[in-house]
């Protein structure tokens, strides 16, 4: 695992800061669930899920990971369709 970690780092820097952005993101969100429970705010939810997202997308194009991007995709479809009925 740490040859994986010095061998990204030095040939896919830029993938390796995307890839581990991307689970911080959703890291974050479980601290959030876990800290407030039921009275977490869901707006912010679905912002760092877009932006965990997002970067996961960039990952999976630049390892050629067609399930990864249509999968990462669909989460922000349906975060941007919770944000949209939160407004409605």
């Amino acid at each position: 695992m740490i040859k994986w970690l010095t061998h990204d780092w030095k040939h896919n820097r830029f993938r390796l800061i995307c890839e581990t952005l991307g689970s911080v993101c959703f890291i974050g969100i479980y601290i959030i669930l876990a800290w407030y429970g039921d009275s977490a705010s869901i707006m912010p939810i679905f912002l760092i899920q877009i932006a965990g997202s997002t970067f996961h997308i960039i990952n999976a194009y630049m390892r050629n990971s067609v399930n990864l991007i249509v999968l990462n995709l669909i989460v922000i479809g349906i975060a941007i369709f919770g944000i949209v009925r939160m407004m409605t």
